[in-house]
């Protein structure tokens, strides 16, 4: 049997985060680095199965996951936008430094 309950974060409205979609180990290995290169190393860590994590101007990490419980793979919805500036609308959580987005809408951000 599967449990559906709906977290404390969906009793409240979507926020929206905007950042650059990037893949993780360079996120957090390269902090001098906040948009990605124009030298293939974003696409071939994300070819390699890096997770993918947004990252905002002020640093902030976000973990994108579904807005489906149990949680199901976003991966395919987010590959179109690797290395672009985006904004994703949905719940945030976060617990113990580490925060998530639901994945409820995605738009690349012209600028």
């Amino acid at each position: 049997m599967i449990l559906r309950h709906r977290p404390i974060a969906e009793k409240e409205a979507p926020a929206s985060i905007v950042g650059y979609l990037r893949d993780s180990g360079c996120v957090h290995r390269f902090h001098e680095v906040v948009k990605p290169l124009p030298n293939g190393c974003v696409e071939a860590c994300v070819r390699a199965g890096s997770p993918l994590v947004v990252l905002t101007k002020n640093e902030q990490v976000y973990h994108p996951i579904s807005a489906e419980m149990p949680d199901i793979d976003v991966r395919q919805k987010l590959l179109p936008f690797i290395g672009k500036l985006v904004k994703i609308t949905g719940h945030v959580y976060s617990r113990g430094g580490s925060n998530t987005i639901s994945l409820e809408q995605i738009e690349e951000v012209k600028g």
